[in-house]
């Protein structure tokens, strides 16, 4: 991959005592298109409501998240190493800005030697498959964190996935035996809920150790989430204190994948516990009732049980293909004293099919698509307010992947 290199000089980045420095620049552009078709049914002692909506849309980061970044390091002699990433996301088919942030899939500073590399700043978790630290989300699926909505990796069947987060420290040991280590902490603060590493900021912690050896590879991890303890407000109210209960979440993760020449096969296994967000939730819920109060309401849902996935990678017909299922299953409780009765069943299930050929080194087309199924069924002591709802997605997607 041609790799082009800025002089330090220019950046006015050099040091007179330093022995060595570089700064590279990197990016990755992914254009497509993407026809989507969605159904949203709700039925109780009301009637049935039905809602439906299709498009054809061209789309960016589909298959690889468009992104132009810097990064580079500084030998600063004895085994030590100074380095930073600092990494930009953009929507290619319109040119805007990711995440209103000029650096928003990475910008952090990191320190190397022989006890291994500490980190420092905005950087994607332990369980994603981005940035310089996720390492789970690779060996999880063949689809890593998933290509669209509905083209989906294995985050779909899994509870508590968010990719990035704010004012993270994180520690990455040496190799040794195949081994290595991690270990990361966030102080929260990035979702405006409360102050950074306070009570009343959302805090994230996580451990982690991957192992590869010969064709296996095998990760495991364990992330807790310290909610908040700031007061819970809907619309312009706010909730009595007595009325309701806070509960911190974690998750077990353990995920592998066999390459046996022809195919690699992939599993990953979920449990989690008091989560608040599974097979994505919380934004169908914004779409309804508002980002801010469907927040709000979320943090007193949780959610728990398990999820599933299977995916494979083979090579045919030129090109490589991707396919993979998914299964999430849970029960729901809402901590909230004015709703007696409450009962809810979570379950999610995802099917995906991908292809991508190589035109040279640098550059690839792709085309995939995929099924998801979301279902809620919400049960209470009067059954006039019992409810199922599902909704069903399906996504085909195709388009271009540049990088430099």
């Amino acid at each position: 991959m041609f790799k082009k290199t800025i002089l330090v000089a220019a950046l006015g980045a050099i040091s007179a005592g330093a022995y060595a420095a570089d700064v590279e620049l990197y990016g990755v552009v992914d254009t497509g298109l993407k026809y989507t078709h969605e159904k949203w049914q709700e039925k109780s002692a009301a009637g049935k409501y039905t809602e439906k909506d299709q498009s054809f849309t061209m789309e960016s980061g589909t298959n690889s998240a468009t992104r132009f970044g810097l990064r580079g390091s500084e030998d600063l002699g004895n085994g030590l190493k100074v380095g930073f990433k600092l990494e930009n996301g953009f929507s290619s088919d319109t040119g805007a800005l990711g995440e209103n942030r000029i650096f928003g899939r990475e910008a952090s500073v990191n320190v190397s030697g022989d006890f291994g590399t500490v980190y420092a700043g905005r950087m994607g978790i332990l369980r994603s498959d981005t940035g310089s630290v996720g390492f789970y989300g690779a060996m999880a699926s063949a689809f890593g964190s998933g290509w669209s909505d509905n083209i989906a990796g294995h985050t779909f069947v899994m509870a508590d996935y968010v990719s990035r987060r704010d004012n993270v420290l994180t520690y990455v040991s040496p190799e040794f035996a195949g081994t290595t280590l991690y270990a990361q902490y966030a102080m929260g603060g990035d979702d405006k809920i409360g102050s950074e590493n306070k009570t009343t900021a959302d805090r994230y912690a996580a451990i982690g150790a991957k192992w590869a050896g010969g064709p296996f590879e095998v990760g495991a991890l364990v992330d807790w989430q310290n909610k908040s303890n700031a007061d819970v407000k809907i619309g312009q109210e706010t909730l009595p204190r007595s009325g309701y209960s806070i509960k911190d979440a974690y998750t077990v993760n353990l995920a592998g994948s066999y390459d046996c020449g022809f195919a690699k096969t992939y599993l990953a296994l979920q449990y989690f516990k008091d989560a608040n967000d599974v097979a994505g939730l919380i934004p169908k819920a914004a779409s309804i009732v508002g980002d801010k109060d469907a927040e709000q309401v979320m943090r007193l849902l949780t959610v728990t049980g398990y999820g599933v996935h299977l995916s494979t990678a083979f090579d045919a017909l030129g090109g490589s293909w991707k396919a993979g299922i998914g299964y999430m299953d849970g029960d729901a409780d809402l901590h909230f004293a004015d709703t007696k009765g409450f009962n809810g069943d979570v379950k999610a299930y995802t099917a995906s099919v991908g292809y991508e050929y190589a035109l040279s080194k640098r550059t690839m087309v792709y085309t995939g698509m995929g099924y998801t199924q979301r279902e809620l069924d919400v049960t209470f002591t009067n059954a006039l307010d019992n409810s199922k709802n599902t909704v069903k997605g399906f996504d085909f997607a195709m388009g271009l992947v540049h990088r430099f």
